[in-house]
């Protein structure tokens, strides 16, 4: 268990400093490159178009078979990554205000210390290249993301548009590079800033964070992504797998999505375009992967740098009747990739024990030698290097995983739209005898699925077939929809603080029946798109704080702000015959005018905090 102690920034970086000398006194450190995509599914094979992985990565490194992302949605999943903790702790919830955005995160003083600070002070440099977070765009480019030596960020409205790719290199005015596709504008970079870093000598953490495989989203509605001009022809004929909850006859769900008629042709073959897109997309994304490996390969730096690939949350096409999308809590949008190959860590081996994104902040932090007692005491996860070491992890210490999500359900189809009714919280439970998904959701309707008996989420439990499993899993989600630290990590500590029970095998026995039958309910007032704490009681236990100890909640909580920003460079074609390397896509390319920088900011200017 982590030690209580008080939080500050100053005392974060003090004892992670401490922590990096006496690591940097034992040799060279080794390197960490996060290759980061958007959007990535699992469950749909996309991993088959991305070999630079399956062969490079997963055949000599460590699958996490069961890793999650926390909530199912760019901008909190990427927040929770980052700080280690789950959106209900950060309060950073949706892609735009009230619950979240770049703007929130900032007036939240979280951008002070989160994971790039940390790997500063353990004597790493830290380098950005990508998509970062919705609502960092071309009205705040010059509020430059504290904590990296080297920033070259994407900015809305064009991060999903990808034939106007237009980037912000450390603050600077916006450059728009024109006539090249965004990933290879995105390769060229990383090519480009890889070698600097490999020639600089000092450790180095690099995340490389591709837009593909995410929808394009213009102003003329949401289409499937759009690759490089040499990939379009390529998978003639690939269809989006059928799986069994493909476009179901019958359909048990909560809310709207238990309200969605039978996918039509039009809708099916929308989703099949859809994804063999994903895979042309893809293909940019892997040549990219290619040439960095065989650089670090080439400069004998291979073997001394952690790769580590995931995603910020899954994906689905036509399961549960739903065309295109993510922000369900099945497993498609939240089983992610995660694979990590490299110092120490076993090669081709895999776990099915559970993960999360909260878990990969301490991991890292584990990589560049930074003692689990040195780490931010308010982390919600574990360091999962204990996965694979000798001593390994009791399994019956890590099989529950929380999910929640506050907003719209987004259908990311030309006339999807959003739908309302999609706030839910959700706990997984994931053992070697038994599996369960249980979600609560603002309607008020539950749904419990044996994972095990029923993989595809398609047959609820009723209360009356099942009732003392309802009642654990109804407690086992009081405590973790507002668990922090080591309530999270273990939560049925936090439900039987005497000892006895650390599974829900444990919890099921009958002396039991009459404890979690007083316990309330799960329940909301209202749906409501963002987080407020009285919308969402009864929490276990009842004095729950939300993390309010390690934030300023006058800051975060109840904020409605946000910048928006019109299109105002027009897509003007369709590129990448050809892969070019930076200075050939540097000549073409040209900073943004003024009128072209003409905003709406927030209501709150961010450039003095």
């Amino acid at each position: 268990m982590r030690p209580f102690l008080s939080f500050s920034v100053i005392s974060t970086f003090t004892v992670l400093a401490t922590a990096a000398a006496a690591v940097t006194a034992g040799g060279k450190k080794p390197n960490i490159l996060f290759l980061f995509n958007d959007d990535q599914d699992l469950l749909l094979d996309s991993l088959k178009y991305l070999d630079s992985v399956t062969e490079r990565v997963q055949k000599d490194g460590f699958t996490f078979e069961n890793h999650y992302a926390t909530i199912s949605l760019c901008c909190p999943s990427r927040v929770a990554l980052l700080r280690g903790q789950h959106a209900h702790n950060t309060n950073v919830t949706y892609v735009s205000a009230p619950g979240g955005g770049y703007e929130k995160f900032v007036l939240s003083g979280q951008d002070k210390d989160y994971l790039p600070q940390w790997l500063k002070a353990a004597g790493y440099s830290t380098s950005y290249l990508g998509k970062l977070m919705n609502q960092y765009g071309y009205y705040n480019y010059d509020i430059a993301p504290k904590g990296w030596d080297h920033f070259d960020g994407l900015l809305d409205p064009y991060t999903y548009i990808y034939n106007t790719p237009i980037f912000s290199l450390n603050g600077a005015r916006p450059r728009y590079y024109q006539r090249s596709h965004q990933t290879d504008v995105l390769r060229a970079k990383a090519v480009s800033h890889l070698h600097t870093l490999i020639n600089s000598g000092q450790p180095w953490y690099f995340t490389v964070a591709a837009v593909a495989p995410h929808q394009q989203f213009n102003e003329t509605g949401q289409w499937p992504p759009v690759p490089a001009t040499r990939h379009q022809h390529l998978f003639p004929g690939l269809k989006a797998p059928r799986t069994k909850n493909f476009n179901p006859a019958v359909q048990r769900k909560p809310s709207w999505v238990g309200q969605l008629p039978v996918m039509d042709q039009s809708a099916i073959d929308f989703a099949d375009d859809t994804y063999r897109r994903r895979a042309q997309a893809l293909q940019g994304v892997n040549e990219m992967f290619h040439e960095l490996l065989d650089i670090l390969e080439a400069a004998g730096e291979l073997e001394n740098t952690y790769i580590v690939f995931s995603s910020d949350h899954g994906y689905h096409i036509g399961q549960h009747r739903v065309v295109a999308g993510k922000m369900l809590p099945y497993k498609e949008d939240t089983n992610v990739p995660f694979i990590i190959r490299g110092p120490g860590v076993p090669r081709g081996q895999k776990t099915q024990l559970p993960s999360n994104h909260v878990d990969i902040a301490p991991t890292l932090l584990g990589f560049a030698g930074v003692a689990e007692e040195k780490q931010p005491v308010f982390l919600d996860g574990r360091d999962l290097s204990d996965y694979w070491k000798p001593a390994g992890i009791a399994p019956e210490k890590v099989e529950t995983v929380n999910i929640e999500f506050w907003g719209f359900g987004l259908i990311e189809t030309a006339t999807g739209g959003g739908q309302s009714g999609n706030t839910y919280k959700t706990v997984r439970v994931v053992s070697k005898e038994y599996g369960y998904l249980y979600s609560h959701w603002c309607t008020n309707e539950t749904e419990l699925y044996d994972t095990v008996a029923d993989p595809y989420e398609l047959t609820p439990i009723p209360v009356e077939a099942a009732p003392r499993l309802h009642s654990r899993l109804n407690a086992l989600l009081l405590t973790t929809k507002s668990c922090e630290r080591d309530s999270c990590r273990n939560p049925w500590s936090t439900l039987h603080p005497d000892g006895g029970v650390s599974t829900l095998a444990d919890a099921l026995d009958p002396k039991f029946d009459a404890f979690y039958e007083s316990l309330p309910r799960v329940a909301f007032r209202e749906c409501l798109n963002y987080l407020l704490k009285e919308n969402e009681a009864p929490f276990y236990p009842k004095n729950v704080e939300f993390g309010e100890k390690y934030r300023d909640k006058e800051a975060t909580d109840g904020l409605f702000t946000g910048s928006t920003g019109p299109v105002r460079v027009p897509e003007v074609g369709n590129f990448g015959d050809k892969y070019e390397p930076l200075e050939v896509i540097e000549e073409r390319a040209r900073c943004l005018t003024d009128d072209e920088l003409v905003g709406t900011a927030g209501s709150v200017d961010l450039r003095s905090l």
